[in-house]
């Protein structure tokens, strides 16, 4: 029975282990998926190319259903490839989106690697060769030498198998020394700029939830901006978790939607006539200022 072909039309994700040891193996299976992508969209003429990049984007919830990788996870091997500096990312569009662009590192990890393997099987040729070489010139003097030389004292000369041994054992212990000395990146979701990103990309997820029907792209873009600003500004981002901000953005934006929705019912223009009315009949009459404020027109408010 041939179980890779079989399981090959169960969506496999391409996963490199030589990157899951050195960054992390969330962020190998990102990378996978990334490069796959890219083909994609490179096939279909849907590379978006800037600063002489070639970029394409994806959101959280194509990655979470590729990769089965939640979007915590997600943000942090995402982090993890930029660090590493496999990746990088760009918000563009409208709506926004995280554009990514797969730097040539990669190919140049493998074009070293193929590099060395090339020059390690000639090293051993050459060994061999010189070794071959002098045993047919000096036959005699070798023999000699092996018996004059006491027990024990001899330096037998290293064959290829040797030499390729020993440079095996010294890239191992390389890799060994870097996995150890390696320190994953930690993302700082308090830091104003990565809140900032966070944020804004978790907005993007929403976009076809609750803009259709309410705002048009530009409105909601704007919206969107002065409230991931306000959240800033005010300071409020520092009380919110790593976890939590999707949340955060859900249910901010659900409630301007539902304000939003509420100012434009009959029930909201049976209201505004009657207290406008009021205020008309009787100048002594002044209406509080919070009443005042949600009668007036603004489609920008943030009533979260």
């Amino acid at each position: 029975m041939k179980l890779m072909s079989i399981l090959s039309g169960q969506g496999f994700v391409m996963y490199n282990k030589k990157l899951a040891k050195s960054v992390s193996v969330n962020a190998s299976i990102i990378f996978g998926q990334l490069c796959a992508s890219y083909e994609s969209f490179s096939s279909k003429g849907m590379i978006t190319v800037k600063d002489a990049k070639e970029y394409f984007f994806l959101t959280s919830d194509t990655l979470e259903e590729e990769t089965a990788l939640t979007y915590k996870q997600q943000l942090k091997a995402i982090k993890d490839l930029e660090q590493a500096g496999y990746i990088e990312t760009k918000i563009m569009g409208v709506p926004s989106k995280k554009y990514f662009y797969i730097t040539d590192k990669i190919v140049q990890e493998l074009f070293d690697e193929a590099k060395f393997s090339s020059d390690e099987r000639e090293d051993l040729q050459n060994a061999e060769s010189q070794e071959s070489v002098r045993q047919k010139v000096t036959p005699s003097y070798d023999k000699k030498e092996t018996l004059g030389v006491p027990k024990g004292n001899g330096k037998p000369i290293q064959k290829g198998s040797s030499i390729k041994k020993k440079n095996k054992k010294e890239k191992d212990k390389n890799k060994k020394d870097k996995i150890d000395n390696y320190q994953e990146p930690i993302i700082n979701s308090q830091n104003p700029e990565d809140f900032k990103a966070l944020l804004l990309e978790a907005t993007d997820d929403f976009y076809t939830q609750f803009a259709i029907g309410r705002w048009s792209k530009n409105d909601w873009n704007k919206l969107m901006k002065r409230f991931v600003d306000e959240t800033i500004q005010s300071g409020r981002y520092e009380n919110i978790p790593f976890d939590k901000i999707k949340g955060y953005a859900y249910v901010s934006i659900k409630n301007m939607a539902d304000h939003s929705d509420y100012k434009k019912s009959e029930e909201f223009k049976e209201y505004k006539e009657v207290m406008e009315q009021i205020a008309s009949n009787n100048t002594s009459i002044h209406l509080p200022s919070y009443v005042s404020d949600f009668l007036e027109d603004d489609n920008d408010e943030l009533p979260y």
